[in-house]
């Protein structure tokens, strides 16, 4: 009976031990699953920092440039990897249609512009015609209050006068349309400037050229994507942390950029956002349509020292808590 007692209480000490060991085999296990993972953000959480994966992207978001206009592209101005101004000139689109409008309406303001100059010379003239027989009639209707000119040649008269008024009142209407077709025109040489003005792909903001995705020769639309685009300013770190260990994230924490292939850390930096919702889509998958089982809180670490990352590049990132 003694023997048997003892027998289990051994059985009992080696399964204890049994269950010790697989516990820190399973817990080697979830780090080394953790930190070598590229595929989904699994995250190694202790009580004083988060280890996940992050991607690297320009704090103000990675965007495809588009044409905003249509036509062949005559030449590109810039190359992949440069550096570019706000309103940098980009692509250079076939204006030969909208340079043709713009000289037509130009030509044609010039025609205008010479018309009203000589209506308002024929105005001048008949005004000072109609000055004349104005003083004319009041002469000959004196002549004819004294009897010195008959009804005939005063009715004469005063028929010159008003012709000669009706002939500057259709005269002054005339330049009133002559200006107005002249407004018209040039409401169509500032149209026409603002297509050719449009025609001009230039760069929305400062930043830089990532890949340009269009050719010399090919036709663009407005919709058509020329290039992908980094705008200027900090890089960060865009990672997602587990809902187990999601409230332990606040704005400030420190972080640190660890490379996926050499295991050194490249950048140091600090929590600057994070979401106030959960979500179910991981930002390492690459279809809206994939879901996950777990749901995961968006992070981002602005990067301020360091050599930095390439950008699109992921890394590994540790989040101290403390």
């Amino acid at each position: 009976m003694k023997n048997t007692f003892n027998l289990l209480i051994f059985f009992a000490l080696a399964l204890f031990l049994m269950s010790c060991g697989g516990g820190e085999k399973k817990e080697e296990q979830k780090v080394l699953n953790a930190s070598a993972s590229t595929d989904t953000a699994k995250v190694l959480a202790t009580n004083d920092r988060i280890l996940g994966v992050a991607r690297i992207e320009p704090e103000d978001g990675l965007t495809n440039i588009t044409a905003g206009t249509s036509g062949k592209i005559l030449a590109i101005n810039v190359d992949d990897n440069q550096q570019v101004s706000k309103g940098q000139g980009l692509l250079e689109v076939e204006v030969a249609i909208e340079n043709a409008q713009l000289a037509q309406a130009e030509s044609k303001i010039g025609t205008q512009q010479a018309a009203i100059q000589a209506s308002k010379a024929n105005i001048e003239a008949l005004k000072v015609n109609l000055k004349n027989v104005q003083d004319t009639y009041k002469r000959n209707l004196q002549l004819f209050e004294g009897k010195a000119l008959t009804k005939e040649s005063l009715d004469n008269s005063k028929a010159n006068m008003d012709k000669l008024a009706k002939e500057v009142e259709a005269a002054e209407a005339n330049l009133n349309q002559s200006n107005a077709k002249i407004n018209e025109l040039q409401a169509d040489i500032s149209y026409f400037k603002t297509v050719v003005n449009q025609k001009k792909v230039v760069a929305p903001l400062a930043g830089k050229i990532l890949n340009i995705l269009v050719k010399t020769g090919e036709y663009v639309s407005n919709a058509t994507q020329i290039a992908e685009f980094a705008p200027e300013g900090s890089l960060i770190a865009k990672t997602e942390v587990d809902e187990l260990f999601a409230e332990k994230i606040q704005i400030g924490q420190k972080a640190t950029i660890i490379s996926q292939t050499t295991g050194e850390t490249v950048a140091e930096g600090k929590v600057s956002y994070a979401a106030d919702y959960l979500k179910t889509k991981s930002l390492f998958k690459d279809q809206s349509t994939e879901q996950e089982d777990r749901r995961v809180r968006e992070v981002h670490i602005k990067l301020e020292s360091g050599k930095m990352p390439l950008i699109g590049s992921r890394v590994d990132c540790m989040i101290f808590l403390k």
